[in-house]
């Protein structure tokens, strides 16, 4: 696959960069709470991303000689926040897994690679939002990663926390609920206005988009599929029970369920979100001079 750099790196950074989004809103709910395997994979997805952005380069040394055009360019804004996003969260995980005692500066870590993150979010988006492509050239390519970003990393940290986050979980889950709304709304007025586009690049992407209907509709169907089981057990779980006997029989077989639920709600999002990505670098068709 031409892209799977570009894709693992997109896919992986802004998966990472929602895990610690919610990690420092678990942080703040719960203070005594570790969320160990959440950041841990957090700095793993941040680690492989960098590394398949280095290696969509071709020549990743190349990158050293961008460092220096921080003002000018984007790529050099996002090197350098996908770097120092990437060092606080692996900080944050080599301190839970080596001295997990320090736990005030973890603390104060993690809600700062979350900022870095949401802001390179941003820089991300604007480098493509920017480029010569007319299929990208609209703002909804903001709300797809910001979208991609917060559900990835709320189905990722509820699947990884367990009890530990139980005081964010309906915050959490409702976050996904309207970042799938919100992308939802986006991408239609982006479809209206690459069908009504006349440049020539946009009607070849139109055209690359409608030849993969199936593919954009099982990322559809999984995504709102995801979110929807994801809202369920908050409408269930608001029901009382008054009597106690009966609600500690109960309370065993509908934790299990849904630690399930959160499990599969998890794997339809991601592969809904990377099934989203794939598509977006699918349609690239560039500009050509002479041709409008």
């Amino acid at each position: 696959m031409e892209n799977l750099s570009l894709i693992l790196f997109s896919i992986c950074l802004q998966g990472a960069i929602g895990t610690m989004v919610f990690v420092a809103l678990g942080k703040s709910f719960n203070k005594e709470g570790q969320f160990k395997p959440a950041m841990v994979t957090a700095a793993g997805l941040a680690i492989v991303g960098l590394l398949a952005s280095l290696l969509h380069l071709g020549r990743p040394l190349a990158a050293l000689n961008s460092l220096a055009h921080f003002g000018t360019s984007w790529l050099s804004r996002e090197i350098w926040f996908t770097a120092v996003f990437t060092g606080l969260t692996v900080l944050c995980a080599l301190l839970v897994l080596i001295k997990p005692a320090a736990k005030g500066a973890v603390n104060a870590l993690a809600p700062l690679a979350a900022v870095i993150g949401l802001i390179d979010v941003y820089i991300m988006s604007s480098i493509y939002n920017y480029a010569s492509v007319p299929a990208w050239q609209h703002g909804s390519i903001f709300v797809e990663f910001y979208a991609a970003a917060i559900s990835l990393g709320a189905v990722i940290f509820l699947a990884l926390s367990g009890k530990e986050a139980d005081k964010v979980k309906k915050a959490a889950s409702l976050a996904v609920g309207i970042a799938v709304v919100v992308q939802v709304a986006a991408m239609v007025a982006y479809y209206i206005q690459l069908g009504t586009s006349e440049n020539l690049a946009a009607g070849q992407s139109l055209a690359l988009l409608n030849s993969m209907s199936g593919v954009m509709a099982t990322k559809w169907l999984f995504i709102l599929l995801g979110a929807g089981l994801l809202m369920f057990p908050m409408g269930k779980g608001s029901m009382k029970i008054s009597v106690g006997q009966a609600a500690a029989q109960m309370a065993a077989p509908t934790e299990g369920t849904a630690g399930t639920t959160v499990y599969l709600a998890a794997a339809l999002v991601v592969i809904g979100q990377i099934l989203g990505r794939y598509i977006f670098y699918a349609v690239m068709i560039v500009n050509t001079v002479g041709l409008s």
